[in-house]
């Protein structure tokens, strides 16, 4: 009876003690940050600073509405034939079709819906009203929006001021537009407000900044929803990011490249545009199926992989402002160079024809000549262009290799027969090839192959 009566006794103290807690995590109006969402400590955190935005779920917020105040603005535009509502057909007036009337509705809601997206301060000095929103904002068709870089400071416990760079491009036309956006959210009230350009504040990373913005009231068209980000959708959407630039802002792509990486495989952006132009359908539809996520002290490192086995790696710091080695073969990684070292003599050989098949895969008959000895180059290609000529006339565009007989029967080189075939499947023809290499120092190789 008295062991119960203890039991009874510390059931009652947790209790009390739970219930203590969670009245102090209630009581006021204390507000956790999204970005606290993923720290353990739940302490309020006011950045009074202008920092980079690391954050991944805050991040896709802000792209969210900065995407959507776009696609609407390009709603202004809207034609008879695009608008999705139904009328009743009138008798003898625009049958089969949709009414003026009707159309002008659709569009005097889409700039009603915008205009409730701006800041009051942004519409009265301007003076904009839904007539001349227009006017004021622009004319923008079928758009594709690129963020280069996200910066915030909070104006309270509640309030992020966020301070959005990028361009918008126009698709069909791929006229490039450079913006500058103050995007403001108030977490309490799941409320935003834009401020589209010519606001006031000098914006230098690690600058003190005081904005006072007590509040944003939720009026239903200004409101936005958190998600958590999963891994996954993070390593998909960047990928999908790099996509964008690869087709509507290759400057940009070009400089998202890892320094290594560009300085390496190209001597200038034209002649990475000219890779990209060459290879553009592998880049523009590939599709990621594998992925995997490291964590380091400061940055991502996110390495995707699509269907062809081609990999993409990124390393992500600030989200905007990432940095990506789009193929395996180029540079060596940390990951490369351990398997290496790890590898007996036959696994070195195996790799280093990967690297071989994967550039000519690539198209990249640059790097693939490199990898020559120069003694089977004197021989039979002096030249890059009469190696890519036969290349093209005796490989498949997409090759696959099965590795069928090794030998190391000529002391320092190695041999391996391969079996090569067509891996997008057009062809059923069968190449065989015998490979000599010559392993250097380091990962160094150089080879050759029978004619």
């Amino acid at each position: 009876m008295k062991y119960l009566k203890v039991t009874i006794l510390t059931l009652i103290i947790l209790i009390i003690i739970i219930i203590a807690l969670i009245l102090s995590i209630m009581k006021g109006d204390k507000y956790v940050h999204i970005d606290e969402i993923e720290d353990t400590d739940l302490n309020i955190k006011v950045e009074r600073t202008i920092s980079n935005l690391e954050n991944t779920n805050n991040y896709y917020i802000v792209k969210k509405i900065i995407e959507n105040y776009y696609y609407d603005l390009t709603q202004f535009n809207m034609k008879n034939e695009n608008v999705l509502v139904l009328e009743v057909e009138e008798e003898n007036e625009n049958p089969g079709g949709l009414s003026n009337q009707v159309l002008e509705s659709e569009i005097k809601a889409y700039k009603n819906k915008v205009y409730n997206y701006l800041a009051s301060e942004y519409k009265e000095k301007n003076n904009i009203t839904i007539d001349n929103i227009q006017e004021k904002l622009g004319n923008y068709n079928n758009v594709q929006v690129i963020i280069n870089n996200v910066y915030y400071v909070d104006s309270n416990e509640n309030v992020r001021i966020y301070f959005i760079y990028g361009n918008v491009i126009e698709k069909e036309t791929r006229e490039k537009e450079e913006f500058a956006i103050m995007l403001s959210l108030d977490s309490k009230n799941s409320a935003f407000e834009i401020y589209p350009s010519g606001y006031d504040y000098n914006i230098e990373l690690g600058k003190e900044l005081k904005i006072d913005i007590e509040e944003i009231k939720n009026i239903v068209y200004n409101s936005y929803k958190f998600n958590l980000t999963n891994d996954e959708t993070f390593a998909k959407e960047l990928f999908k990011d790099y996509q964008n630039r690869l087709m509507y802002d290759l400057d940009s792509a070009y400089e998202h490249l890892d320094e290594e990486y560009k300085t390496k495989k190209f001597e200038n952006v034209q002649e990475f545009k000219e890779y990209i132009n060459n290879n553009f359908y592998r880049f523009i539809n590939a599709n990621i199926t594998k992925y995997q996520v490291e964590y380091f002290d400061d940055y991502k490192r996110i390495i995707c992989t699509d269907s062809n086995e081609n990999s993409y790696i990124f390393k992500v710091k600030e989200i905007a402002n990432y940095l990506v080695i789009p193929d395996a073969y180029t540079i060596d990684t940390p990951e490369f160079n351990k398997k290496y070292n790890e590898s007996n003599t036959q696994e070195k050989i195996v790799l280093n024809l990967n690297k071989f098949i994967l550039a000519l895969n690539d198209g990249d008959y640059k790097y693939a000549y490199s990898l020559l000895a120069d003694s089977f180059k004197e021989n039979n290609f002096k030249t890059q262009q009469e190696f890519e000529n036969y290349i093209k006339s005796n490989f498949f565009d997409e090759n696959k290799l099965d590795y069928e007989k090794y030998s190391n029967e000529a002391g320092t080189y190695y041999t391996y027969e391969v079996k090569i075939t067509d891996k997008s499947g057009k062809s059923n023809q069968e190449i065989t090839k015998t490979f000599i290499m010559l392993l250097g120092e380091g990962t160094d190789f150089e080879l050759s192959f029978n004619l």
